[in-house]
């Protein structure tokens, strides 16, 4: 031990002297010396990377070498490792001046030696709990900390906040935990060698129910009642105290338009009775509000860029019910725009359940082509069912759609005349989704699946009959799935996902599809445009432009049978950047497959479209701005203009192989 304090003794007086002789120049700034380089060196193999070492530094390569942060990066370094189990582990360093650059280069050369694991874990202060709290606490498949796993200093907080949280939900609103205790064994016994001991304390105190909740408006209008916001709450008086249901509470009241920020606290403990009474404190916010719009949107891969205004009613009829009116101005060319004027009434609480809400849309659109135009009036019935969070189906949205459309094609040297076309469609949509994906701006964990079922000629045959008017009859069957892996360490800022989709639709058609024009009967197999299946663009596959692939005689208009799937990865290396700018700042790999077809039965294998590229990403608010560009690998149809299937096979025409690619929001 005496020789070993010599050691790192005469080291660190090294160290300290060199630092002075480097930092000892004149007085106007000669002696302060730039970070050249910083170099990682693992005397051994190491757990951790190069990068994931520098990322935790405060010492960064090109700013200026500051000795006191050198000092404290070493002591990082240790701590880094010490979280994770590496007890003894041991950080040299050396620092190399080249004093003509005023330039140093910084080493870290870092032995991990052993790294420790849970030999006992105890739990102490749980004895008094009811046995089915204890059941929920200790349950293996639950448990975050097992014996003979590796320490984790990251692992113990989690385990601490789930038992934590268990005791909130089940009654214990005062539990209280210690800082855990960690023993190192020393000893020369092999079975405890490397070996800790973790204890972990709590305090459950007593348990409570939920006593009365009261409502307080510091500025109450527009008759905004407290059975309004107590409607609400997720729990009862009387059930037991869950601070989940607190939470959950408060989220369904700031879904309430009229209400703005809302907040349940606790008012009074009641020791006696074992109650606690809430109370909830709410600002009522302005009842109508207009809002100018600028947006970007998808419609069949298209990308429209907009405009428009909007009024809103945030207590349309009391209730909390919302009425909003939209008049809004679509921009994809001057060959292709479209205006819409909507109305929606939006019912929180529809039925009396909280979980279950509606929607009413009525409104117009005009669609201006360089052929034509389509004229049409939507209406619309939607209820959203929320499903309980231990079920595999989050909500279920089902969605009644009725819309009159009348179709003008211009004369040209084909038609002598404006070719008119009028027909109904009226539509049933069921969709089942589940989501475990963690964020929306940038999801690393978690995946989503939804599965939908749209039915288009059940009530369309019935106005058939009674109007004679031209319907269509379809079922169409869609189902998206998308996964997100986290392929870093860190549990925050994580800069690195792998994603991944696959998604498929068939559009089966039934029923006589014929349709009259000027009293001729017409025998189609068209289902609406809006309906189809395009293929290609920048949420698609990416090495073909906007509703560019397909095998089907219009790949504008689509097919009846598609098939896409992406691997993705993204990039955000400038999460730890000190320039704001470029913290946001992104990029992605991905490769592309799939194809749409006309029927499913003309499927083949070696029409799968491939696509690979690269791309930037910079986030914000409103979601990822995307700047893509991707190549066609493999191009089942690529006709004269691409001379070739394969990107590198001869006869290929490179000009006719990549597409660039904008979008707002993330691919999948």
């Amino acid at each position: 031990m005496i020789k070993d304090f010599y050691k790192y003794f005469l080291a660190y007086i090294f160290i300290l002297f060199t630092a002075c002789y480097s930092f000892s120049d004149d007085k106007n700034g000669n002696g302060v010396y730039e970070i050249d380089e910083i170099k990682i060196v693992f005397k051994q193999i190491s757990f951790f990377d190069e990068e994931q070492i520098k990322q935790i530094l405060a010492s960064i390569d090109g700013h200026d070498f500051d000795y006191g942060v050198f000092l404290q990066d070493i002591e990082r370094i240790k701590k880094y490792y010490f979280d994770n189990g590496f007890f003894d582990t041991v950080v040299d360093t050396s620092l190399y001046f080249e004093h003509s650059d005023k330039e140093v280069i910084v080493k870290f050369i870092i032995s991990e030696n052993t790294r420790y694991q849970y030999n006992i874990i105890d739990y102490e202060g749980l004895d008094d709990l009811d046995e089915n709290v204890k059941d929920k606490i200790f349950s293996a498949g639950n448990r975050k900390l097992l014996v003979a796993r590796f320490y984790s200093k990251d692992t113990i907080k989690l385990e601490v906040n789930r038992i934590m949280n268990i005791l909130y939900n089940n009654g214990y609103a005062n539990a209280s935990s210690d800082n855990p205790v960690i023993l190192k064994y020393e000893t020369n016994q092999e079975n405890l060698l490397d070996k800790v001991k973790v204890i972990l304390n709590f305090q459950s105190g007593d348990k409570f129910i939920f006593g009365t909740t009261s409502v307080t408006f510091p500025a109450k209008r527009y008759n905004v009642t407290k059975e309004d916001l107590l409607r609400e709450l997720t729990y009862k008086k009387n059930q037991i105290y869950n601070k989940e249901e607190v939470v959950n509470s408060e989220i369904n009241l700031s879904k309430i338009s009229l209400i703005e920020n809302p907040r349940i606290n606790i008012v009074k403990v009641d020791s006696v009775e074992k109650k606690i009474d809430l109370g909830i404190t709410a600002l009522i916010r302005n009842k109508y509000e207009f809002t100018p719009e600028v947006f970007g949107y998808y419609f069949q891969q298209l990308f429209y860029v907009g405009t428009g205004i909007s009024f809103s009613d945030n207590n349309f009829l009391g209730g909390g019910r919302v009425l909003t009116s939209s008049l809004r101005f679509y921009f994809h060319s001057f060959n292709d725009n479209r205006i819409e004027f909507v109305n929606t009434v939006f019912q929180p609480f529809l039925f009396g359940k909280r979980n279950i809400s509606g929607n009413w849309n009525i409104g117009a659109e005009f669609r201006f082509y360089d052929i034509g135009k389509i004229n049409q009036i939507k209406n619309s019935f939607g209820v959203s069912f929320g499903l309980p969070s231990y079920t595999y189906l989050n909500r279920l949205n089902l969605k009644w759609e009725v819309i009159n459309s009348n179709l003008v094609i211009k004369a040209n040297t084909l038609l002598l005349e404006d070719f008119k076309y009028n027909y109904f469609t009226s539509t049933l949509n069921l969709d089942a989704i589940h989501n475990t994906a963690n964020d929306i701006k940038f999801p690393f964990e978690g995946n989503y699946q939804s599965y939908s079922i749209e039915e288009g000629g059940l009530l369309s045959g019935i106005v058939r009959k009674i109007f004679n008017t031209n319907t269509l009859s379809y079922v169409k069957l869609s189902n998206f799935n998308s996964v997100y892996y986290n392929l870093t360490n860190q549990k925050t800022n994580v800069g690195s996902v792998l994603a991944a989709k696959f998604s498929t639709g068939v559009i089966i058609e039934y029923g006589d599809n014929s349709f009259l024009i000027n009293g001729i009967k017409v025998n189609t197999d068209r289902v609406p445009n809006d309906k189809k299946f395009v293929c290609g663009g920048s949420s698609s596959i990416r090495g073909w432009g906007a509703n560019q692939l397909g095998i089907v005689l219009n790949k504008t208009i689509g097919g009846n049978f598609i098939i896409e799937t992406s691997v993705e990865q993204r990039l955000r290396p400038f999460l730890s950047a000190e320039n704001a700018y470029f913290r946001d700042l992104g990029f992605a790999a991905f490769i592309d497959a799939g194809n749409a077809w006309s029927e499913i039965g003309k499927f083949k294998f070696n029409e799968i479209a491939l696509a690979t590229g690269a791309g930037l990403r910079y986030y914000t608010i409103i979601g990822a701005i995307r700047f893509d560009i991707g190549f066609k690998v493999y191009d089942p149809q690529p006709g004269p203009v691409g001379g070739s299937n394969w990107i590198f096979a001869p006869g290929c025409n490179f000009n006719d192989k990549y597409n660039f690619q904008f979008g707002i929001g993330n691919t999948f």
